[in-house]
């Protein structure tokens, strides 16, 4: 049974990096497609008191028109003019969000502009065509031609960097960052939306471009930010990247994603935490610097992370698992249904988005499933407390405490585990917020008593207690 059918709100609050680290309260919500007004009235009455810190928006930026999420990831204009919304609406959603004690991180692209062979009008009517975009203004001069014939040479995924930053990934046109201009021009366009009030970025495709060049754009702005790389590894990428990378904030940390989808599709939970907890030690980045997604749009798709359509309720274990684990800053996604790979959200026939009704016309709104929403609580509460009376039932079977504030167990078996843990928190009654919500916790209070406590937990269920301060 899916923890969606426990639909009950809750929520708290957040701040931003100065140029290299994230606040207290660290959970990203990724609210994917989302229009600005329906975030700014979410951050109101749910992200903000739930406890997230930082919601990450779609880009912002005139993109192409077309019935695909990724023309998102086009840009044709740095004008804040989008299917979501104007600049107006997008001003208002960061104050209203920093109101609730939510700092918004920006989607955005420095990578490269459109694929567009012939002439075309953005979303917000800009004209352009490849290597030619006068509302920036971009003129093909400052675009990569890596073949040194006036033609594009094409990622083909060897992993060499010259590849990497200097063609064409997927024909779209490659801006030349190493241009002063190219880069006096990005600065501007991070430097306008942090001027709004945006608390960061997250970069997309960051690997593509050089880490010399993103330096040289990200000693132009005039605000701290805080940053999140997009770095996928594999498929002849170089992971050494990541090093380079490290330096301008937290670097996504796919591998870790996908490992937790393995081992709660068959590999065992509990190797997760024990003998050799999930991190450094795996070979991945260190804790600090590592962007942890439960999802997102693009390992939804390709099969890299749990969804919501994986087996034995899978996609909201793994969530719950991401929050009580003490690697990395975690981002929640918070997505819609699509039958096609390129599905857009929701939207009008002019290619507006609608605004988001939860539960229903599409949305998933995962980050209000109860479960999920009070595990943000969960996460505060344990902040850096370190991994305690950790606990195998089998492969398939983990409870772990948070230092003394917080407990989690888990049970990806397909039977109920009944056994008794041992803990590490105060004596007293607490609330299982896996289940109820603690104004209205009746049937779901458990007694620790000497430090331990007698559960049963249900097949591809939890429970989680913590400390409220």
């Amino acid at each position: 049974m899916l923890f969606s059918s426990f639909l009950l709100g809750v929520v708290c609050a957040f701040s931003a990096y100065a140029g290299t680290t994230p606040k207290v309260k660290n959970v990203i919500i990724q609210l994917f497609e989302w229009p600005w007004n329906s975030i700014a009235s979410e951050c109101t009455t749910v992200i903000g008191p739930a406890g997230y810190g930082y919601v990450q928006v779609s880009p912002a930026y005139e993109h192409i028109k077309g019935n695909m999420w990724w023309s998102d990831y086009q840009p044709v204009s740095y004008e804040l003019i989008s299917k979501r919304g104007t600049r107006d609406q997008y001003a208002n959603m960061v104050k209203t969000c920093k109101a609730a004690g939510v700092d918004v991180l920006a989607d955005t692209v420095l990578n490269h502009m459109t694929m567009a062979t012939g002439t075309a009008t953005g979303f917000g009517s800009t004209t352009y065509s490849k290597y030619d975009y006068p509302g920036v203004p971009y003129v093909a001069s400052q675009f990569h031609y890596g073949n040194g014939d006036g033609t594009a040479c094409t990622i083909t995924g060897n992993g060499t960097y010259a590849e990497l930053q200097n063609c064409e990934l997927g024909g779209l046109a490659d801006l030349a960052q190493e241009q002063q201009g190219v880069r006096n021009t990005l600065a501007a366009h991070l430097n306008d939306m942090l001027s709004l009030g945006v608390a960061g970025f997250r970069f997309d495709s960051a690997r593509l471009v050089a880490s010399a060049d993103l330096s040289a754009i990200f000693s132009l702005l005039k605000f701290p930010y805080y940053g999140i790389m997009e770095i996928i590894y594999g498929d002849g990428e170089n992971d050494s990247l990541s090093g380079n990378y490290a330096a301008f904030g937290d670097v996504t940390e796919f591998r870790a994603t996908t490992a937790i989808m393995n081992h709660f599709l068959g590999q065992g939970i509990s190797n997760l935490v024990t003998p050799t907890p999930m991190g450094e030690a795996w070979g991945y980045l260190p804790s600090e610097s590592a962007n942890l997604l439960m999802a997102n749009q693009d390992t939804e798709r390709s099969g890299t992370s749990l969804n919501v359509k994986s087996p034995n309720n899978g996609y909201t274990l793994s969530a719950l698992f991401i929050l009580a684990f003490n690697y990395g800053v975690p981002t929640i996604f918070s997505g819609y249904d699509y039958g096609e790979y390129s599905d857009p959200a929701p939207q009008d026939s002019a290619g507006n988005t609608n605004p988001v009704t939860c539960f229903s016309n599409g949305w998933r709104c995962e980050h209000r499933w109860m479960a999920i929403q009070n595990m943000v609580g969960f996460h505060n509460a344990a902040g850096s407390s370190p991994l305690t009376n950790v606990f195998s039932g089998n492969s398939q079977r983990i409870a772990f405490g948070r230092g003394s504030v917080a407990f989690i167990i888990i049970n990806n078996d397909g039977s109920t585990w009944t056994s008794s843990f041992t803990t590490s928190l105060p004596d007293g009654n607490y609330c299982d917020i896996i289940h109820a919500n603690f104004a209205n916790c009746n049937a779901a209070t458990y007694t620790i008593s000497g430090g331990r406590f007698t559960a049963s937990i249900g097949a591809r269920d939890a429970i989680a207690f913590y400390v409220r301060r």
